[in-house]
């Protein structure tokens, strides 16, 4: 998506997965920083989480988790990176943390499009198979409510939806993901009711320290009501992703309109991010 948007290749990418759902998020020019952004996006949540990072595991980027987290290594049960600088998995200490690492050279790439393959549940003695989700929207060209955009705020609100949408289509719904300044702050994922995302995003990200004005949002489908958009708009955010489809979505944009946030939408058909689940 990132590729798609600006134009530039994203040199690197980390995430720390947890219980099935991201719950810190980075991306930039440089790897220390991306690691130490990441877990700096909720640290109580990312706690014995699993890394995952685009770039070779080395020394820095032990100092700048241990930089992150208060001056000591986090703990984390699993790493996955293209590679580890020989001696770095002996320094965090594997053997008496419990951390598994995991080496694969796929990891420095990013695929140019969504994984083709079918994805398989089991649900008592039944098994579903369905299509993975395939749709990567381009901000660019898709629905656009809100007010006019300069050239800079165009690319910066389009780069952090990236991230936002790819850390929402991977949560479990419902979801509401907050980025700022390509971090991810806040994701609030299972809840039964979508302003109640909307809040609990904005929440933990205050709990972790982080400022929402000037946030993006991404929701993983339509907002059934204008309560959510008016959270989000009193948190400060400034740009919001989600599908249409709601009876409402007239008095929904509307209101983002009212509260001067603009809203990127697609038909909840093609961009639902949980696929219909």
């Amino acid at each position: 998506a990132y590729r798609k948007n600006v134009g530039v290749p994203l040199p690197y990418v980390a995430a720390i997965v947890k219980h099935g759902s991201p719950c810190g998020a980075a991306f930039g020019d440089n790897p220390e920083n991306v690691a130490h952004d990441t877990w700096g996006g909720d640290p109580q949540a990312a706690f014995g989480g699993s890394l995952v990072v685009t770039f070779p595991f080395t020394s820095k980027i032990v100092e700048a988790l241990t930089k992150a987290n208060g001056g000591k290594m986090p703990f984390l049960s699993a790493i996955a990176a293209p590679s580890f600088e020989k001696g770095v998995t002996e320094k965090i200490g594997a053997k008496s943390r419990g951390t598994h690492f995991i080496s694969n050279k796929a990891l420095d790439k990013i695929p140019a499009r969504p994984s083709s393959l079918s994805e398989i549940q089991s649900v008592r003695d039944y098994v579903l198979e369905q299509t993975a989700p395939q749709f990567i929207p381009e901000f660019s060209k898709i629905e656009y409510h809100g007010p006019a955009l300069s050239k800079l705020d165009s690319q910066e609100i389009m780069t952090d939806l990236s991230l936002a949408y790819a850390v929402c289509g991977a949560s479990t719904s419902n979801t509401v993901s907050l980025v700022r300044g390509g971090v991810l702050i806040g994701n609030a994922v299972g809840q039964q009711k979508r302003v109640g995302s909307a809040k609990l995003a904005l929440q933990l990200a205050r709990e972790s320290g982080h400022e929402t004005k000037g946030a993006v949002a991404v929701s993983d489908s339509y907002f059934p009501f204008p309560d959510g958009v008016e959270a989000l708009g009193a948190g400060g955010v400034r740009a919001i992703y989600a599908t249409s489809g709601s009876v409402r979505d007239t008095q929904v944009f509307a209101r983002a309109k009212e509260l001067g946030v603009g809203m990127f939408t697609v038909p909840d058909k093609v961009g639902r991010m949980f696929a219909g689940h």
